[in-house]
């Protein structure tokens, strides 16, 4: 769980920026958003608000956890036995209306519905707060990398149980019903659980959910997962063999070691991410094994989302700057290999370097 240590700073980092912009009043209708400055937690489809007032008054109207940092927070019925509840946007608009006050609203206009929109004030100037919420989010406080590495051990048990299953002749939904067995037994109860599943020629151009398709003798298995005790999710990658690994897999797995290897000695703070996609791109494609496969993302900042900044594309303009999560994820793809290899690690970036946050074997 977030701490209230890591609010105050995150609330703190708000208020800095509303007093820069003359905003009056923060809102936002994300339980993403709020669990990350009130750490309360939400389902993450519920009706949230959360309200922060130049002054550092503060308020959130939730139907989850009634703790959390804010001066005032206001229960929001989703189920009665009283009344019907069909829309339940419609009584925290309602709610809201009486508190919507200042000349200058900043709102995180992608998570406010149609409904709570009749709430804001006609004669406010209402200015949209999405971009600020993001540049703030890239920086992760101690807090957020607890919560990150409590995925990371997640991950680390997942990929126990895939190395003990793993075998020609099963499936892959027996491989992804043991480790998800593992996992819900380390973190002792029921957790989201997304990732990529595939196998063999399968994990050429394909991830995603596991199939009925049976292991062959030989296959390279690519497991990227991304589980989310929470809000915050660890993002990691690797890849094993269903047998003892060929010459030519293990030739390519050096190749995709020593590209993350290159890509973790140029990373520090004021790096552009072009520049890493740029280096471990041209690496792997003048290498003969790889067959110029490399096709996707370097890697991607991650935590209150999957994917957020830095980007480690050729489109990119992010930097890298103290206090980022990101992944590293090159990777080669042949049908030479009977599948691909991928590896992934998520780190963080201190003030000298970067420092990888996910101590666990990367042997196929």
């Amino acid at each position: 769980m977030l701490t209230r240590e890591g609010c105050v700073i995150r609330q703190q980092r708000l208020l800095t920026v509303m007093e820069q912009k003359q905003w009056d009043l923060f809102l936002t209708a994300d339980p993403r958003t709020a669990y990350y400055f009130t750490g309360s937690p939400a389902p993450a489809d519920a009706p949230v608000a959360f309200l922060l007032w130049t002054e550092g008054r503060s308020l959130l109207i939730t139907p989850g956890v009634k703790e959390g940092l804010a001066d005032r927070i206001l229960p929001l019925e989703t189920y009665s036995i009283e009344r019907v509840v069909d829309y339940a946007e419609r009584d925290l608009a309602k709610i809201l209306r009486q508190f919507l006050t200042g000349k200058r609203l900043a709102v995180e206009r992608r998570t406010v519905t149609g409904m709570m929109e009749q709430a804001l004030p006609i004669s406010a100037r209402v200015e949209d707060a999405t971009d600020t919420i993001l540049r703030l989010r890239k920086r992760k406080e101690p807090d957020e990398v607890a919560e990150i590495q409590r995925s990371l051990e997640l991950c680390a048990a997942a990929y126990d149980a895939a190395r003990k299953t793993i075998a020609p002749g099963l499936r892959e939904v027996d491989v992804y019903a043991a480790m998800y067995e593992a996992v819900v037994k380390r973190a002792g109860t029921a957790v989201a659980f997304p990732g990529d599943f595939a196998c063999g020629e399968r994990c050429i151009s394909e991830g995603g959910p596991p199939t009925e398709r049976v292991i062959l003798s030989g296959d390279l298995y690519i497991l990227d997962l991304f589980p989310a005790p929470t809000f915050y999710s660890a993002d990691t990658c690797r890849t094993f063999a269903a047998g003892a690994p060929s010459d030519i897999q293990q030739r390519a797995w050096e190749v995709v070691v020593e590209a993350v290897k290159r890509a973790e000695a140029a990373i520090r703070p004021g790096v552009g991410a072009r520049d890493v996609y740029r280096l471990v791109k041209d690496y792997l494609d003048r290498q003969p094994i790889a067959e110029k496969s490399f096709w996707h993302h370097v890697g991607h900042g991650i935590g209150h989302r999957g994917h957020e900044s830095p980007r480690i594309i050729p489109g990119s303009s992010d930097v890298f700057e103290a206090g980022d999560v990101f992944t590293l994820e090159p990777g080669v793809y042949t049908k030479a290999l009977q599948g691909g290899i991928r590896l992934e690690d998520n780190y963080l970036v201190t003030e000298t370097g970067i420092r990888n946050l996910f101590d666990y074997p990367r042997e196929l």
